[in-house]
């Protein structure tokens, strides 16, 4: 009977490095024909790297290491381009309401529009995405789970506790504005 040879954390983890360092140059390659501006590869290979090396127990033995990768980098890739595409049509949205030029009614609600993006930006971003996704593009709770990778269940709680977080925060800027109307 032959014995089993303890594993030593520390070699094994020096393996896991090497075969990522040998596989860096193909990654590089590819994530060269991922980007065009203004996303940058080098940045797309870091955050392959971040997410390969802090997800290393996700690793299946005995499953190709270079398709794991290539497999993470792609992911990356297609959630920072959705990203990009949510805030450009915000961005889009937000500037053609800004040129039309109306009554009171309009400056004021671009005005609260405003409070309303200036509190999203100070949520936590899993809930300023959930909100994003459902309230200001229209996306159905089914369709934003989806395109956020997450339960419909998971959205509708950040969805709820984004919606209570983003009443604060405009409670708190209301109030700040009172105070700073009355000296």
């Amino acid at each position: 009977m032959q014995k089993q040879r303890a594993r030593d954390p520390a070699a094994e983890q020096d393996r896991w490095r090497d075969a990522l360092v040998a596989v860096l140059p193909r990654l590089q390659r590819f994530a060269r024909v991922l980007c065009r501006p203004p996303l940058e590869p080098d940045d797309l290979l870091q955050a392959t790297c971040e997410r390969a090396l802090s997800r290393a127990s996700q690793f299946q033995p005995g499953t190709r290491f270079d398709s794991w990768l290539f497999s993470i980098m792609h992911s990356i890739w297609k959630n920072d381009l959705r990203r990009r595409a949510v805030e450009a049509r915000a961005a889009d949205t937000l500037a053609r309401e800004a040129t039309v030029q109306d009554g009171e009614r309009q400056v004021l609600g671009k005005i609260q529009l405003g409070e309303v993006l200036s509190a999203l930006k100070r949520l936590p971003e899993d809930q300023a995405a959930a909100i994003m996704l459902v309230n200001i593009e229209g996306l159905s709770y089914a369709a934003a789970a989806a395109a956020l990778g997450i339960p419909q269940g998971t959205l509708e709680s950040r969805i709820a506790r984004g919606r209570i977080g983003l009443g604060r925060l405009l409670d708190d800027t209301r109030d700040a504005a009172r105070t700073a109307t009355r000296r």
